[in-house]
């Protein structure tokens, strides 16, 4: 049996120990930096900034829940998509 079965079979079997376990709360962990990364993007296409090529990689592959947030947060004020990554 596949390891995508030994998975399915057991959120079917064991729902909680599947929330419980790490690889669970890798999946959970996982779902929100790519929503964050999302939300980053999203709010700077609504303020209509400019996002290169090479932002959107540095965003999408961050897998940093604090320097998401951090980013997120400047995303609401910066004139300009690369001030997101600026120190300080």
């Amino acid at each position: 049996m596949s390891s995508a079965e030994d998975l399915c079979r057991l959120i079917d079997v064991e729902p909680n120990f599947f929330y419980c376990s790490s690889i669970g709360q890798q999946a959970f962990a996982d779902v929100r930096i790519e929503s964050r990364a999302e939300d980053i993007l999203r709010v700077l296409g609504q303020r209509e900034l400019v996002v290169t090529a090479e932002a959107r990689k540095r965003i999408e592959s961050c897998r940093d829940l604090d320097v998401l947030g951090v980013w997120l947060d400047r995303a609401v004020t910066v004139s300009r998509t690369a001030e997101l990554f600026a120190d300080g």
